[in-house]
């Protein structure tokens, strides 16, 4: 039994390796024609709480840790800012996925929205730790965060049905056997 569990957990990171790289193409080619780099939406992040929220907060870290350290290869500042926050984030999202249930759409919908302005406040306090400018922290709520925040809102309505469903289908163990 030990091995089975093994051997789908590593086909399912394998997976979301897989999806990660192509979310991360997709961002540093598609998205960034019609959003500059500060307000382009997070496609991990979302990713990230959606799957933390339907796995819980054991797989979530793993999967922001995994995901988050591709994040700082591909765009990072330094290495582990991304893995860091998305690993912090996807651990609480996971505490959350006890308390709402997975099937209904307004639970994580709120849950991505509020899990952008942890992730936003995290990246935010690492600059300010690591440079010291971390910039006005209320004019980037209200220029930065929050229109993320929105962007994720709404990109979580088609993103999170999609990965509820391949969840249920057993796709992320499309390797295992």
């Amino acid at each position: 039994m030990k091995e089975l569990n093994s051997k789908s957990n590593i086909s399912l990171y394998l997976m979301v390796f897989l999806l990660s790289l192509f979310i991360l193409v997709i961002e540093g080619s598609f998205l960034s024609v019609f959003f500059n780099r500060t307000n382009m939406p997070d496609l991990l992040l979302i990713m990230v709480t959606c799957l933390a929220f339907l796995w819980g907060e054991r797989k979530g870290v793993g999967l922001g840790l995994l995901t988050g350290l591709l994040q700082d290869l591909f765009f990072g500042p330094a290495l582990g800012f991304f893995a860091l926050a998305k690993m912090v984030v996807a651990y609480l999202v996971g505490l959350t996925a006890r308390e709402v249930y997975k099937d209904q759409l307004a639970g994580p919908m709120l849950v991505v929205f509020m899990a952008t302005f942890m992730h936003e406040f995290i990246i935010f306090f690492l600059r300010l730790l690591f440079w010291g400018s971390g910039g006005d922290f209320f004019y980037l709520l209200d220029e930065f965060f929050l229109p993320k925040a929105v962007y994720h809102l709404l990109l979580a309505i088609p993103f999170y049905p999609l990965l509820y469903r391949a969840n249920q289908r057993g796709f992320f163990y499309i390797f295992q056997k």
